[in-house]
């Protein structure tokens, strides 16, 4: 049986000849562009937009990786275009993550379309052999196109423990979706609600920015890390397993993996992946873990949500600017409003942390009980 190939390249700044230079490295050994795609396809990036934060934080797509890209497949005769629905987009200004995120930008240097998806409507699609979802809308725009790539970037995540390219494509569903996902707090119920979605918006090919990533509290509060490569592969759960392996996690730790593996959505077993363009010795860096994941290295305390172990979000009333981005976001109906302050039910918080991940103001916090702290500085 053949192995499923992941390639890799490094690439240690996000300076435009070493990125174009290092996709050329990954198409190649991919096989090039025609292997997936047609010349005068419609192709549609879909990057990681999650807020409006600066290229340099870290939080999102950076869009020297989306140009360059952008650029190789317009050579390759494709039209493109580009977007995705930010965190909270039905109380946020998409077209302000755009600025924010440089995305604007790489519109006006490549000539690209960027999409406000949002606009062009949503239709409901049934999850076959689901195992929470059993529908999403996702976008109507996604109907005339003739494939999807998927631009994810490497980060630690609270509630998942990482994000890559699998989670990724939860940016492409609805609110009222992803509130539903999210109720399913527990980790290995969120992790099957990712698949859920992930299987009925496979993309075609997969990229992975990982030139600087995120670790700790990610997917917003973390803090950048030099991570150095980007990698690609046609198989979206392979090349998750190949990046958080090279975080220092093991695969069967990431729902996401281990779900899609089941399921037959990807490869899931590094013995059965051909890793192009080095060894994982060769890209490997260890990072930190996000606060909730910190219980894997303590294996008597079987899970991160544990009476133990259970970090939770908490409002720093002196940054809150009472935007209620928090209570848009909240699944489950958790932050309240007490006097001139804003507050979080313990009794109904789900620890989904979409709260302290969405705060455009750094306003939510987390309280970490003393095992966790400790776990932390033994780490």
């Amino acid at each position: 049986m053949d192995k499923t190939a992941v390639a890799i390249a490094r690439c240690r700044t996000y300076d435009p000849d070493e990125v174009g230079a290092a996709i050329d490295v990954l198409i190649e050994a991919l096989g090039g562009f025609e292997k997936y795609l047609k010349p005068g396809a419609h192709v549609f990036l879909k990057p990681n937009l999650l807020l409006s934060a600066a290229p340099e934080k870290a939080v999102c797509t950076h869009p020297e990786v989306m140009a360059q890209l952008i650029k190789k497949l317009q050579s390759f005769g494709a039209r493109v275009s580009f977007g995705d629905l930010p965190g909270g987009f039905h109380v946020v200004n998409t077209k302000k993550v755009h600025r924010a995120t440089g995305m604007e930008a790489v519109a006006e240097r490549t000539g690209a379309e960027l999409v406000v998806i949002e606009q062009h409507g949503f239709r409901e699609v049934d999850i076959h052999d689901h195992v929470v979802l059993g529908h999403v809308h996702i976008p109507k725009y996604l109907d005339d196109v003739d494939a999807i790539i998927n631009v994810c970037k490497i980060k630690t995540h609270m509630q998942a423990r990482y994000t890559g390219a699998v989670k990724n494509m939860f940016g492409l569903v609805t609110t009222q979706d992803r509130l539903r996902a999210h109720k399913h707090a527990k980790y290995e119920e969120f992790a099957e609600a990712l698949v859920d979605i992930f299987s009925v918006l496979k993309p075609t090919l997969n990229f992975a920015d990982a030139v600087v990533g995120m670790e700790g509290t990610g997917p917003s509060q973390g803090s950048p890390v030099a991570l150095e490569y980007l990698a690609a592969s046609a198989d979206a759960v392979a090349l998750d397993t190949v990046c958080v392996r090279l975080m220092g996690f093991k695969p069967g730790e990431i729902g996401t993996i281990t779900a899609g593996r089941r399921r037959g959505l990807g490869e899931g077993h590094p013995g059965n992946i051909a890793l192009k363009g080095g060894t994982i010795e060769d890209f490997a860096k260890e990072v930190k873990r996000p606060a909730g994941a910190v219980s894997l290295l303590i294996p008597l305390l079987s899970s991160p949500m544990s009476e133990w172990m259970a970090v939770r979000p908490v409002i720093k009333k002196s940054k809150c600017k009472k935007c209620r981005t928090c209570v848009e976001v909240c699944p489950n109906d958790a932050v309240r409003t007490s006097g001139k302050h804003f507050e979080i039910d313990d009794g109904r918080c789900l620890k989904c942390f979409c709260c302290h991940e969405m705060c455009p103001h750094d306003a939510v916090g987390l309280h970490k009980p003393l095992l966790v702290r400790i776990a932390e500085l033994v780490k």
